[in-house]
C-alpha cells in the first residue's frame, strides 16, 4: 500500500487528534507536563506569565493544550522553548499568539524554514503560518536564562535524534524536558534523523550528559516520565546493541543478515514511517 501524501496524512492525524483527550499532569512548583496529542509537551508558570515547551503537531491538540493552560493559570503564554524541529513538536505553533519569543538550538530555525521551502520534505503537511514563528532567540550549546523569574539551563550536547536537540533543565526544580532523545524507535532504542544529522554516537554522549544531571524527573517527548535509572536502562541496552551492530559489520554483514542475527522484529504502526536504530546504525556506518 503506496505512502499517504503529507496533506493526506495531516488530514488523517487532524481526525484522530480531534477526539484524542488532553491530559495535564502537574511535575511539581508550577511545572506540568502535558500528553494525549501526537507528542507531549509541557508549560511553566511564572510570574506573570507562561512559558511553554514544544507546541504539538495540529492546531486542534495545540487550542486543546492552550485551553488546558487557561484551565491551571489566567497568565498568558509569552515565551515558547522547542526541543527539536520535528513536525510533531513545532507545527502546532500557529495556534500560539504571534509576538511570543520563541527559543530553540541555532539548527532548528533553518530545519523549520527547510520544511516551509519544501512542502513534501515531512511526512505532514507544513503549515504556512509556521513562517511567522521561526525562533527568536538560539542556543548554541550551554546557556543559563531566567524567563520571568524561571531560571533555566538550555543544553545541546552533541547531534543526537537531530542535530538541533535542546535539553531544558530546571535546576532549582531538578527537572528536565529532553524531547525525543528519550523517545524509542518503538523497541526501546533511540530514534535517530540522520537527515537532520543526527547520530547514534551524539545519543550516547548526549545521554550521559543527560543521567549526569541527576534531576528527579526526565520528560520525554513521547510517554511517560522517567527517573534516572531509565535512562541508565535505556543508554546501557543502546550502546550493546550499537556495539552489535558494529561488530557484525566489520565482519561485512549486510542490513538484512545483520537484522537476521539479532532478531530485529519489523516496526508495526507508526513506527513503520521511520526506519529503526539498527537501520539508522547500519547507515552511519556506510559513511
Amino acid at each position: 500500500m503506496p505512502r499517504p501524501s503529507p496533506p493526506v496524512m495531516t488530514k488523517l492525524l487532524s481526525v484522530y487528534a480531534s477526539v484524542v483527550p488532553i491530559t495535564v499532569q502537574p511535575v511539581r512548583d508550577g511545572i506540568y507536563y502535558v500528553n494525549g496529542g501526537m507528542a507531549n509537551s509541557g508549560f511553566i508558570v511564572a510570574d506573570s506569565s507562561v512559558i511553554a515547551i514544544d507546541s504539538q503537531m495540529l492546531a486542534v491538540t495545540a487550542h486543546k493544550v492552550l485551553e488546558a493552560i487557561a484551565g491551571v493559570t489566567p497568565k498568558p503564554v509569552r515565551t515558547i522553548i522547542l526541543t527539536h524541529s520535528d513536525p510533531d513538536h513545532v507545527n502546532g505553533l500557529p495556534a500560539y499568539p504571534r509576538g511570543m519569543e520563541i527559543i530553540a538550538q541555532e539548527h532548528t530555525g533553518p530545519q523549520m524554514q527547510e520544511a516551509l521551502d519544501n512542502p513534501a520534505l515531512n511526512k505532514t503537511s507544513t503549515p504556512a503560518e509556521l513562517k511567522y514563528y521561526l525562533p527568536t532567540k538560539t542556543v548554541k550549546d550551554d546557556e543559563t536564562v531566567v524567563i520571568d523569574g524561571v531560571t533555566l539551563r538550555l543544553l545541546h550536547i552533541a547531534p543526537a535524534h537531530t542535530d538541533g536537540d535542546l535539553i531544558i533543565y530546571l535546576p532549582s526544580q531538578n527537572v528536565v524536558f529532553a524531547g525525543d532523545i528519550l523517545t524509542p524507535d518503538f523497541s526501546n532504542y533511540p530514534g535517530i534523523h540522520l537527515d537532520k544529522h543526527g547520530s547514534s554516537l551524539g545519543w550516547i554522549k548526549t545521554m550521559q550528559a543527560l543521567i549526569a544531571l541527576n534531576a528527579d524527573i526526565y520528560i520525554s517527548g513521547h510517554g511517560e516520565p522517567l527517573k534516572r535509572a531509565d535512562l541508565e536502562s535505556r543508554l546501557t541496552v543502546a550502546i550493546a546493541r550499537r556495539a552489535e551492530i558494529e561488530r557484525l559489520f566489520a565482519a561485512h554483514k549486510s542490513l538484512g543478515e545483520i537484522k537476521a542475527a539479532l532478531n530485529d522484529p519489523a516496526p508495526t504502526g507508526m513506527a513503520k514511517m521511520f526506519p529503526t536504530f539498527t537501520e539508522t546504525t547500519y547507515q552511519e556506518l556506510t559513511h
